[in-house]
């Protein structure tokens, strides 16, 4: 049965990882039997075994890899899945799979966005399990790239948060403190303020460190963190940490 390698054939995968999930598309029962078999000794899992394009559209959101034959039952030819696996943007790898002499379905099977093929002649033991490594091999190799630019943008947006708290608080600091000031000599006389007047100048004094409190902590941030604003509209969370 599968082991816990992430797999190409055995020894080629890194350990830690739960086995790759094998969709096997084929409506032939002995070709389907001896296909899972070289799935499960090549250290993956099968996902399911399905005989018609419907069947497998309807588990392909659970695999990572779709064995895909070209002639199926039904009126859904194994490119006509490919079409809608790709139209629906979902994320499984496609290995088409077709007999000897159909070459040319292959190369539009490539065309049309699969990531491999085999085929079904007396090699197909031999080149299936190391065409699924290299599938699998491939999808890691994007899905660090696809992490590493996330990373990528995630670090510039850091950088222009940065650069936009220094110049507001290069903007703002500076009249700011002079507004504070014009306040508290304000407040030096405060005595011979009418009520209204007092109470209008404390909560202008409020409301100035209440600004000075927000630029101390736009200076603070250190990562971004967001959080919902209206719908689906995000903002900086200024008490994130």
């Amino acid at each position: 049965m599968p082991t816990t390698e992430r797999a190409g054939p055995k020894g080629e995968g890194t350990a830690a990882r739960p086995p790759a999930r094998i969709l096997i598309v084929e409506d032939d029962a002995a070709q389907s039997k001896l296909t899972a078999r070289l799935v499960e000794l090549a250290g993956l899992r099968v996902a399911g075994i399905v005989p018609t394009g419907d069947a497998a559209l309807a588990l392909a959101s659970e695999a990572d890899v779709i064995l895909l034959d070209y002639r199926l039952e039904g009126p859904l030819t194994g490119l006509d899945v490919l079409r809608e696996v790709r139209r629906r943007g979902l994320p499984a790898s496609v290995v088409v799979t077709t007999g000897h002499g159909s070459e040319r379905v292959a190369a539009e099977a490539l065309r049309l966005g699969a990531d491999d093929y085999v085929i079904k002649d007396s090699a197909f033991a031999q080149l299936l399990p190391p065409v699924l490594g290299r599938v699998l091999r491939m999808r890691d190799v994007e899905h660090a790239l696809a992490e590493a630019q996330e990373q990528v943008i995630r670090f510039e947006r850091r950088v222009a948060i940065g650069e936009i708290v220094v110049a507001l608080s290069h903007e703002m600091n500076n009249p700011l403190m002079a507004l504070r000031a014009q306040l508290d000599l304000l407040g030096l006389d405060r005595g011979a303020l009418p009520v209204q007047g007092r109470a209008a100048l404390a909560a202008a004094l409020e409301q100035v460190d209440r600004i000075a409190a927000l630029l101390g902590r736009l200076g603070e941030l250190d990562r971004e963190a967001a959080t919902t604003y209206v719908g689906r509209t995000k903002m900086t969370d200024l008490g994130a940490r």
